[in-house]
C-alpha cells in the first residue's frame, strides 16, 4: 500500500478505483484523511468542497465525483505486482506435484466417474509463459513487480521471469492502479511480441513532456487503447514527437477530456495511423480536429458520443483518405447537417448516425441519408445495393419536387437548391421531374410546334431513361355513350347527354392496371366501374370483306369479294391511311376492349400517348 501516502496514486476501494489528490486533517475532524477522485464520478458525495472550505480540485466537472476515505480503512483493497497478478488468474507455471498422475473417483447423477488427465490441463493453464493473449483485466495491478523493501527475493524472481522473454501478443490491463508511464515502458521492453496493448481506466501521472530524454519505444505495437485514462492531447502529441509508436495503427482516447477551447490541437506523428477513436472527448464542431487531415493513412474516425450540432467548417477542413466515420450518439439535428460530408469526407464510404436526432428528423431518414451521399456503400453496417440507392434517389426527387414548385422566386428557389447539393445531379441522371418542367416552360412560353393539321400545338418534352416522367402514359379519355343508353332510365341517359364528348387527359403510369384505371374512369364521369367499358383506339387499320348486294347474310364463299378488293398491291392499300378512311367498306380502326385484368396498361399501349373511348354498358341486358 505504498501509493497509500503519495499524492495521485491509485487506490480500489470495495472494487472501485479512485485517485488520491489530497492528505490531511479536517476542520472538526479527527485523525488523516484522504480525498479521492473517484473513476466513476458518481460514486462520490461532493467536489472537493467539505462545508464552506475548498480542499482540493477534481479534473472530472461531476459535482459528486470527490470524497473523503480513511487511510488505514479495512475496505482498502490490497494491491498486487504484475507478476502476482498472472499468477492468480493462470497459475503459477509450474505443474502443482498434487495433480501429477492424479486420478480420482467421483459421483454424477448416482454414478462413479473416473477423473483422469487433469495434469494436462494443469499444465497447459499453468504454462502461461506461453499464451499469446493475456487478460488482467481490474486485479488491482500497481507495479511490475514486488518492491524490494516488500521482499527482496520476489523482487529479483520477478525480474528474472520479465527478463526471460514473454511471447504475448494481446494484453489487457484495464482498470488497475497503475501511475507510472515508466513500467509501461519497460513492460513492452520484456514483451518483444507484443501488438495490443489496453490501458483503459488507468491514470498515469508522470507521462513524458517535449522535454523529457525517450526512456523507450513501442515499435511493436499496433494498437493502443487509453480510453478513460484521463490524458491530453499533448500527452499524447509527445509520445508521437518521440517516436515511440513508429507503427501503430489503431488508437483509442476515447472518454478522454481532449477539447479545450483554449488550446487548439496540434498535429500528431502517427505515419501509420489508420483508425482514431474519440468516442465523448467533448467536441462539439470538427473545426478542432484539422490537425488530423495531416495523418496519411486515417481512414477511420470514430466520433462517437460528442455533442456535435454541425459538421461545417470555417475555413472548410478535408480528410482526404477518411473511408468510415462514426457519428453514433452526436447531437446532429436534422438531415441537412450531413450536407458537408461529400466536401469535408471526399471518399467517404460507410457512416454510422444511429441513435442521434438526424435518424428521427424524416419518416424515411435511411432513403434520405443514402440520396445526399453519392459515395456512401455502407450505412449503419448495412450495405446499399445499387436498386436501393435508385429507389432512395427517386424517392428524394420526389421530397424536394414540392419544396421547388412553392418557390415564387429565382432565390427562393437558390435557397431550396442549396439546402439539397444533390438536386441538380438527380436531375441530370433521371431527368428533371415533369411539374418542374412543366412549371418552367409556363414561365419561358415555350415554342409551338405546327401540328399535322396545322394548328399550333406545345412541344412535348422528352425524358431520360428510368425517369419517372418516362414512366408516365398520356391518356386521353372521350365520352361516348353505348347504343342502348337511349333504352336507360332518365336519369342515366341525361348524364350520358352532359357528358357526351368530353375530354379528359391524365398521366398514367404504366404499371398501372385496368382495374385502377376503371376506378380513375369511374371517378372522372362518375359512372360505376361495372357499367364502364374501355376501348382503346389505335392507329392502325384492318381490311373487311364487302358484303354482296343481294345477301345481307355473312358469307364465307370465295366470291364474297373481289380479287383487286383483297389484293396485296391494291392502290388504296399504297396510297396510305387516307384512301382507307374513303372506303369504309375496305377498311375499318382497329379498336381493342380493355378487358378486366391484373395485366399493366403497357400490355395494350405502346408509347407514351393513348386515346380510349368510355362507354357506359346497360346491365339490364344480364338480368
Amino acid at each position: 500500500m505504498a501509493n497509500v501516502t503519495s499524492i495521485g496514486g491509485r487506490l480500489s476501494y470495495d472494487g472501485f478505483l479512485c485517485t488520491i489528490r489530497w492528505r490531511g486533517e479536517i476542520g472538526g475532524l479527527k485523525g488523516q484523511w484522504l480525498g479521492v477522485e473517484w473513476d466513476d464520478p458518481s460514486r462520490g458525495k461532493h467536489d472537493g468542497r467539505y462545508g464552506e472550505k475548498r480542499y482540493f480540485d477534481c479534473r472530472s466537472k461531476a459535482p459528486t465525483a470527490a470524497s473523503f476515505i480513511r487511510p488505514d480503512s479495512k475496505r482498502i483493497d490490497i494491491p498486487q505486482s504484475f507478476l502476482s497478478a498472472v499468477r492468480e488468474k493462470y497459475g503459477s507455471g509450474e505443474i502443482p506435484q498434487d495433480v501429477k498422475g492424479r486420478s480420482s473417483i467421483i459421483v454424477i447423477s448416482g454414478k462413479e466417474v473416473d477423473e483422469v488427465g487433469f495434469d494436462a490441463i494443469s499444465r497447459k493453464q499453468s504454462a502461461w509463459s506461453d499464451l499469446t493473449i493475456v487478460s488482467l483485466d481490474g486485479l488491482r495491478i500497481d507495479s511490475l513487480y514486488h518492491k524490494p523493501h516488500h521482499s527482496k527475493q520476489d523482487h529479483e524472481t520477478d525480474i528474472r521471469v520479465l527478463s526471460s522473454g514473454l511471447k504475448w501478443k494481446e494484453l489487457d490491463l484495464s482498470r488497475n492502479l497503475f501511475d507510472d508511464w515508466d513500467e509501461i515502458t519497460t513492460l513492452c521492453s520484456f514483451t518483444k511480441e507484443l501488438r495490443v496493448l489496453n490501458l483503459n481506466g488507468n491514470r498515469f501521472k508522470n507521462i513524458p513532456t517535449e522535454h523529457d530524454e525517450p526512456s523507450g519505444t513501442f515499435e511493436q505495437l499496433a494498437a493502443l487503447s487509453l480510453a478513460n485514462t484521463a490524458v491530453e492531447w499533448d500527452n499524447i502529441r509527445t509520445l508521437c514527437i518521440q517516436q515511440r509508436f513508429p507503427n501503430l495503427r489503431s488508437l483509442s482516447l476515447a472518454f478522454n477530456p481532449l477539447y479545450k477551447p483554449q488550446k487548439p490541437l496540434l498535429s500528431l506523428n502517427l505515419p501509420t495511423l489508420t483508425t482514431l477513436d474519440l468516442t465523448s472527448c467533448d467536441f462539439c464542431t470538427l473545426q478542432p480536429l484539422s490537425a488530423l487531415t495531416h495523418l496519411p493513412a486515417l481512414s477511420t474516425l470514430i466520433l462517437r458520443s460528442n455533442p456535435l450540432t454541425t459538421l461545417t467548417t470555417r475555413p472548410p477542413i478535408v480528410f482526404p483518405h477518411l473511408k468510415t466515420l462514426d457519428l453514433t450518439s452526436t447531437h446532429l439535428t436534422s438531415l441537412s447537417c450531413l450536407n458537408p460530408i461529400p466536401t469535408t469526407f471526399p471518399i467517404l464510404s460507410s457512416l454510422k448516425t444511429t441513435r442521434s436526432p438526424l435518424t428521427t428528423s424524416h419518416p424515411s431518414p435511411r432513403l434520405i441519408t443514402i440520396a445526399r451521399l453519392p459515395g456512401l456503400t455502407t450505412l449503419n453496417n448495412t450495405p446499399i445495393p445499387p436498386h436501393e440507392r435508385q429507389n432512395a434517389e427517386i424517392y428524394y426527387l420526389s421530397t424536394i419536387t414540392p419544396l421547388v414548385l412553392a418557390t415564387k422566386t429565382d432565390e427562393e428557389e437558390k435557397g431550396v437548391v442549396e439546402e439539397h447539393p444533390q438536386w441538380g445531379h438527380l436531375c441530370e441522371k433521371y431527368g428533371e421531374p415533369e411539374p418542374i418542367t412543366l412549371k418552367r416552360h409556363a414561365q419561358t412560353s415555350p415554342s409551338q410546334t405546327k401540328s399535322s393539321n396545322g394548328n399550333e400545338k406545345e412541344e412535348k418534352p422528352t425524358y431520360p431513361p428510368l425517369s419517372v416522367g418516362a414512366n408516365l402514359i398520356t391518356f386521353s379519355f372521350h365520352y361516348s355513350p353505348s347504343l342502348s343508353s337511349s333504352d336507360s332510365p332518365s336519369s342515366s341517359a341525361q348524364q350520358s347527354k352532359e357528358t357526351e364528348g368530353q375530354q379528359h387527359i391524365r398521366e398514367i403510369p404504366k404499371q398501372t392496371n385496368i382495374y385502377r384505371l376503371k376506378s380513375l374512369v369511374g371517378r372522372i364521369y362518375s359512372i360505376p366501374c361495372l357499367e364502364i367499358r374501355l376501348v382503346l383506339e389505335t392507329d392502325e387499320w384492318d381490311p373487311v370483306p364487302a358484303a354482296k348486294p343481294e345477301d345481307d347474310d355473312w358469307s364465307c364463299s370465295e366470291d364474297a369479294w373481289s380479287e383487286d378488293e383483297w389484293s396485296d398491291d391494291s392502290t388504296d392499300v399504297k396510297d396510305g391511311e387516307e384512301n382507307m378512311k374513303k372506303d369504309k367498306n375496305l377498311w375499318v380502326r382497329r379498336e381493342i376492349e380493355l378487358v378486366d385484368s391484373t395485366r399493366p396498361v403497357a400490355f395494350w399501349v405502346e408509347g407514351r400517348e393513348a386515346r380510349v373511348r368510355v362507354e357506359r354498358r346497360d346491365l339490364r341486358m344480364f338480368d
